[in-house]
């Protein structure tokens, strides 16, 4: 399962003097920044530090954007060591760190994503977005929040939801999850029926149709508030490229935001 974050760039909305050309985020700029912090690398493969890896140019859904890897430091906890100081045998209290490895892609429109590919990655996502404000950018989350998930649920064949904050008068539940056969109108999910006005939705798991080589006709897509996490299983699309998707479906949330 691939994990994704979207964000917006400041730039999206006041342009930078320094960063943008033309109404858009200078990309060359950026990349060259982005050279700059790069994360030091032994001889070994061992990463030193905190940096981008490889940032390069690519065209992705015919726009010019910029890939690259990020490493970012987590923290593994505290542990007492021994330690010999002063010829004193004596014990100290350590924090052990490791490097996370992320992809992050930027957009000349100031969009920002962030991909990791396994869920304990994700504890270094605050680290990533800070290596980019530190080149002088301000990023805001994209918001995955009721308002969205009920409109992809009035648009799209959905299979699984989640409810919180169930305000209903006699029923002492406060959250459910439930799932639906999208090909059965005949038998709706009664629990849907009963709670889909009480709360507020936090997970959809909605199919979205996408036509690309060698991608299958749709694709299902998680979507939790919590997090505003985006969750797709890269294999459903078959080889074609995850980026191109994931810009498809940026694009389509983006689009359901704006409406009124």
């Amino acid at each position: 399962m691939a994990i994704f974050n979207f964000f917006t760039l400041n730039t999206a909305e006041q342009l930078d003097l320094f960063f943008s050309e033309d109404g858009q985020l200078d990309l060359d700029i950026l990349r060259n920044r982005m050279v700059e912090n790069r994360a030091p690398i032994d001889g070994q493969g061992g990463i030193n530090g905190e940096g981008f890896i490889s940032p390069n140019f690519q065209i992705r859904n015919d726009q010019q954007v910029v890939e690259s890897f990020c490493a970012s430091q987590g923290s593994l906890g505290y542990y007492n060591e021994a330690r010999m100081i002063n010829d004193n045998f004596t014990t100290q209290r350590i924090q052990h760190h490791y490097y996370s490895k992320s992809f992050m892609m930027i957009t000349q429109k100031s969009d920002f994503i962030i991909k990791f590919d396994f869920a304990s990655e994700e504890g270094t996502k605050s680290k990533v977005k800070s290596l980019i404000e530190e080149m002088g950018f301000e990023a805001t989350i994209f918001r995955l929040d009721n308002e969205l998930l009920r409109k992809i649920q009035g648009r799209f064949d959905w299979t699984a939801a989640k409810l919180d904050k169930i305000e209903r008068y006699g029923d002492s539940t406060r959250r459910v999850s439930y799932e639906i056969d999208p090909a059965d109108d005949q038998f709706p999910s009664q629990v849907d029926e009963d709670y889909r006005e009480h709360g507020k939705m936090s997970h959809i798991t909605f199919e979205i149709p996408y036509n690309a080589p060698g991608a299958p006709n749709t694709v299902t897509v998680k979507l939790y508030s919590q997090g505003h996490r985006i969750v797709i299983d890269e294999d459903e699309l078959g080889g074609s490229p995850t980026e191109e998707f994931i810009l498809y479906l940026l694009g389509i949330l983006k689009g359901l935001k704006e409406e009124v």
